[in-house]
């Protein structure tokens, strides 16, 4: 689930938030190495999380009071909706999600709170006004759910949010046990994309993972889900995992291409701590994944073999092969449009005030069932959050434009900014195309650091 801190929303684009002031001092912590080859080497190590920009919270006795005015205006620009289903078949090691085990008789139980939920905020101007671009059914394990369930959801998803007419409609899963009745509720429910968590071919790396599949029963199910031809087919592949050598790397890339999928995401392993896979290598039960240099090199090799194959990159981890696979949820979450929110610990925002919801699965049911939404926590949003969304938005896609940025927000961000991205030149994590910043290989591997940086370095002016 992405963290979502957004700037409420002005009478016009502009955003003027004053002239800051160059840090004059302790620029060496934004730096990166010089003299090194900057793809492995550019720093002492990768930031795993994407930026969050904070904000203040409410109290709870304050949230009615806080969100009423919110609901009560329409919408404007960009809205997508998550809904998260909590539920998981099995832990794979890596994971650090939250996640519920799945029994099948929580399915219809879920799927009925769900919907009470969804019907919450109807008739107000904050849920109902203005098209949902994008709907997002992740978790856990949405395709763990039973059929019907499944076609229910969907079906009240389109009952009641305002979804434009092209909206994107993805469900996350699995492909064990998405069988055919699964995928022909999902198409009745107006599923237009799946994101599948193959993560990687090998039977050999999944089943140490957790994963249950084999490699041609995945490549059985895919071609299955394929042959309807009524949804963009996306895979996941993680690289970096334990026993994952570049060969075995690029074998799920090759595989993945061979079936001529709408698309696929590239990412890197991150290993949480206290996960079992953590515990697991911890132990000397399984050896380390992939070091950051290696990391670096299958990212580099991961990309060359996208381009070669003629996938369309749609941002630094998400290619496309056809028009079918937009990303439109990912590419709107990590920027500035709004997210209405469903289900236990999903997370969410309202003109730049976030909201998580209860992520306990029986607090969260009881909130529901008694007529109110079930949030935990809310916040106010971040006084620059607008500004600073859009920047990690254009670094998700890895550029800037820089023009582009200072006209809407009225901040010199090039003269702010100059100290390190001259010093990123010179690195070779950036190069320059005219007025805008374009992040090279290195810096498109390095590109949460470098946001990160990019951020803190300016939040640091602004307050100076």
């Amino acid at each position: 689930m992405t963290e979502i801190r957004l700037e409420k929303s002005l009478p016009s684009e502009q955003e003027r938030v004053g002239q800051p002031s160059v840090p004059a001092e302790g620029l060496e912590r934004y730096f990166a190495r010089e003299g090194v080859d900057p793809l492995p080497y550019a720093f002492e190590g990768k930031i795993a999380v994407h930026p969050g920009l904070g904000g203040s919270g409410v109290e709870k006795q304050d949230f009615e009071a806080t969100l009423e005015p919110l609901l009560a205006e329409p919408r404007t620009g960009k809205t997508v909706a998550y809904i998260h289903v909590p539920f998981c078949e099995t832990h794979c090691l890596y994971c650090g999600f939250y996640n519920k085990a799945y029994r099948e008789d929580e399915s219809r139980i879920y799927a009925d709170a769900l919907i009470q939920e969804l019907r919450l905020w109807r008739g107000r101007p904050g849920q109902d006004a203005g098209p949902v671009h994008a709907v997002y059914m992740g978790g856990g394990t949405p395709t763990a759910l039973q059929a019907d369930d499944l076609r229910r959801i969907l079906k009240e998803v389109r009952a009641v949010l305002p979804l434009a007419n092209d909206c994107e409609i993805t469900v996350e899963g699995r492909l064990s046990n998405f069988g055919p009745d699964k995928m022909e509720a999902c198409f009745e429910g107006g599923a237009n994309r799946f994101s599948l968590g193959v993560q990687s071919f090998d039977t050999e790396i999944r089943q140490t993972m957790g994963r249950v599949s084999d490699r041609d029963t995945l490549i059985r199910q895919l071609q299955l889900l394929q042959s309807y031809d009524q949804a963009a087919v996306i895979v996941d592949l993680i690289y970096g995992f334990p026993m994952q050598t570049m060969e075995r790397w690029l074998a799920d890339i090759a595989t993945a291409q061979s079936l001529k999928l709408d698309g696929a995401d590239c990412y890197q392993l991150n290993v949480y701590r206290n996960t079992p896979l953590a515990k697991a290598i911890e132990s000397g039960r399984l050896p380390a994944g992939a070091d950051v240099p290696m990391q670096s090199a299958m990212f580099a090799a991961g990309v060359k073999a996208m381009q070669k194959g003629f996938y369309r990159r749609l941002s630094i981890s998400h290619w496309a092969r056809t028009s079918r696979e937009r990303n439109l949820y990912n590419l709107y979450v990590k920027g500035r449009a709004h997210c209405l929110a469903f289900g236990p610990g999903a997370g969410g925002n309202l003109d730049g005030f976030f909201y998580l919801n209860q992520s306990d699965y029986r607090a969260w049911q009881e909130e529901v069932r008694a007529g109110r939404k079930p949030i935990a926590m809310l916040f106010r949003p971040f006084p620059q959050g607008k500004l600073f969304k859009a920047i990690a938005e254009g670094m998700e896609q890895g550029w800037l434009d820089m023009p582009g940025l200072e006209a809407a927000y009225g901040i010199p961000l090039g003269e702010v900014w100059k100290p390190v991205l001259e010093q990123w030149e010179r690195a070779g994590l950036v190069e320059r195309d005219g007025a805008f910043i374009v992040l090279t290989l290195a810096g498109q591997f390095w590109q949460v650091n470098l946001s990160q940086l990019l951020l803190d370095y300016l939040k640091r002016a602004l307050e100076a």
